[in-house]
């Protein structure tokens, strides 16, 4: 926490250049300025509800729907000049009665209140109505008012219809053909203006004594800001003991003010203006500087230091400030060193061990430093094998995987695989499909790209292999000249091997036949007797047992008598049949 006094004695050129360039306006005089920002919106200050564009402002008059328009004329600076004021120019006591909402209430140039202005359109009598009651229990006579910066153009949305599109709800200047009124409309017609009366200015000056004191109830990690003390002048011109002020905060939640000028933050952040008026004598006339501070928050860290599991992610905020300075080397943030961002809110995710350290600001307004150790430990996530075991023929192809590891280490042959025995196969990057041809149990482990740390999980899967014989099937087992269809199926295995002579079916058989896949199936037309053997094969070239099947092809045997009897001449003694005529 920091303390600053005011409680100097300045001349008038001294303290003009202060209140231009940061201590506050001096005010012209009797007159009415442009309002840019709601900052600028004082409650229990007077203001004129004005159009630019038409040069007129709301009236006393009413229509009795709406207000009816009064002329103003604008200084060369673009003020008013509340002397010109025609007395029949509404002047508005504008109210703060909560959180952004504020009333209107309309007063003539005797300061007789004429009522609360409020939109009188409702949602089943979509009326353009402006009304004005002195009894505000009967409707809601609040507004939200949003003021563009730039230009100063403000949006006044009466509560009572907030927020309902349609709604007339926005107090508006209509100027079409032969209507010139204020009034609520749901969109469209001319912007209006807030213009907010100032006091006189100063002819003599004095520096209002201002103090900042923490008091028993601030938030004590919050900083204040925008303070700078006041240049001295050896000339005494007025004991400041002797002199009356009065001294305000327009917003009491972020810093309230006593009676002597005391400052003390309330536990909020924000901004809040504290003007100091002294009401003048023979000596001194009438002035208001005004002191902007600032109160924001320091660096506030989501994660607490500590161990974390391969990575964390840790938000920092500073609500109020401008924004925020860390490092991750350890050294401390300031202004000119470290990652600056601005920004109340950042996020940062580290997966290796990080010093943090981080503060706010506001201007040149440094935060107290907010720092952690945040400790990763690496975490390697057990394997998955798919498919998790079984029973299957021949072979089956297995999928090892861990997303983002660097490698998995595995064996087939019961051993742990963190012990990269003679059996420990490694898969470099975080999947890999093997076949697995013989029983087996596989297990599985991630590691680390040095091979020396491995997941804690250990990942099992028993898997059967059987060689079954293939199975062979014959469209006919005997046939007379008509050709039989063989069909070999071994479902998993990678090969088949087959004769049909009865050769055994090997490798180096001479009249085996070959077939790289789970099925084959061919045709047998010749006349004679077949003797089919089968064996099916997994990749690594282990065989089942042979499957047999017979078949036979024989020739039509002629039958004496017979009306179809012919003879043939014999050719060869294949055309010999036993038992022919």
């Amino acid at each position: 926490m920091k303390r600053f006094f005011y409680h100097s004695i300045l001349s008038l050129f001294l303290l003009v250049m202060f209140c231009i360039t940061g201590g506050g306006n001096l005010a012209k005089a009797q007159s009415y300025q442009l309002v840019k920002s709601t900052d600028g919106l004082v409650s229990g200050d007077k203001y004129l509800i004005v159009s630019k564009e038409c040069g007129d402002a709301l009236s006393t008059t009413q229509n009795p729907n709406n207000r009816g328009v009064q002329a103003v004329s604008f200084a060369q600076d673009g003020s008013i000049d509340a002397a010109t004021l025609n007395s029949n120019v509404a002047i508005i006591v504008l109210t703060e009665e909560g959180t952004d909402l504020w009333s209107f209430q309309v007063t003539n140039g005797l300061d007789e209140s004429q009522g609360y202005l409020y939109a009188a359109g409702t949602k089943t009598s979509k009326t353009n109505y402006l009304r004005t009651t002195k009894t505000p229990t009967d409707c809601d006579y609040r507004a939200e008012i949003t003021i563009e910066a730039s230009t100063g153009k403000a949006t006044i949305e009466f509560e009572n219809n907030a927020g309902t599109a349609g709604l007339p709800r926005f107090l508006k200047r209509n100027s079409a053909s032969g209507t010139n009124l204020y009034s609520c409309y749901s969109s469209g017609q001319k912007d209006v203006y807030l213009y907010h009366y100032v006091e006189s200015s100063a002819t003599g000056t004095t520096d209002p004594k201002l103090s900042y004191n923490p008091a028993s109830d601030v938030v004590l990690s919050s900083k204040i800001a925008g303070w700078s003390e006041p240049a001295l002048t050896s000339e005494v011109i007025k004991d400041l003991s002797s002199l009356s002020f009065t001294y305000s905060s327009d917003k009491e939640a972020v810093a309230k003010v006593t009676s002597a000028g005391e400052i003390s933050l309330t536990g909020t952040v924000g901004e809040a203006e504290i003007s100091a008026k002294f009401d003048g004598d023979a000596t001194y006339a009438a002035q208001t500087p005004t002191y902007k501070v600032n109160v924001f928050d320091p660096v506030t860290l989501d994660k607490e230091a500590g161990t974390y599991d391969n990575e964390v992610t840790v938000a920092l905020s500073a609500a109020g400030a401008q924004g925020i300075v860390y490092t991750t080397d350890g050294t401390e943030p300031t202004l000119n060193n470290g990652t600056k961002v601005e920004a109340t809110y950042k996020e940062l995710t580290f997966n290796e061990t990080t010093t943090l350290k981080a503060i706010s600001y506001y201007g040149e307004t440094l935060s107290d430093v907010a720092s952690a150790v945040y400790t990763i430990q690496k975490v390697l996530a057990v394997p998955t094998i798919t498919p998790e075991g079984g029973t299957f023929n021949y072979e089956k192809k297995v999928t090892i995987a861990s997303p983002g590891v660097a490698s998995i280490v595995y064996t087939l042959d019961g051993t742990d695989p963190k012990d990269l025995g003679e059996g420990a196969e490694l898969i470099s990057g975080d999947s890999e499909e093997i076949t697995i041809t013989s029983s087996c149990t596989l297990k599985a482990r991630t590691s680390d790209a040095s091979m020396e740390h491995f997941s804690e999980g250990l990942a099992t899967a028993d898997f059967i292999i059987n060689l079954p014989q293939p199975v062979i099937k014959l469209s006919a087992e005997s046939t007379q000249e008509q050709p039989i269809t063989v069909t070999i199926e071994a479902e998993g295995a990678s090969h088949i091997y087959y004769s049909t002579d009865g050769t055994d079916p090997t490798a180096t058989s001479n009249s085996v036949v070959e077939v790289g896949a789970a099925t084959t199936e061919f045709t047998l037309s010749e006349i004679g007797s077949y003797e089919i053997k089968a064996i099916a094969l997994n990749s690594a070239l282990d065989a089942s047992d042979a499957a047999t099947r017979t078949c036979t092809i024989s020739k039509v045997v002629p039958v004496p008598g017979s009306a179809t009897m012919k003879y043939k001449k014999v050719t060869s003694m294949d055309d010999i049949v036993d038992g022919g005529v």
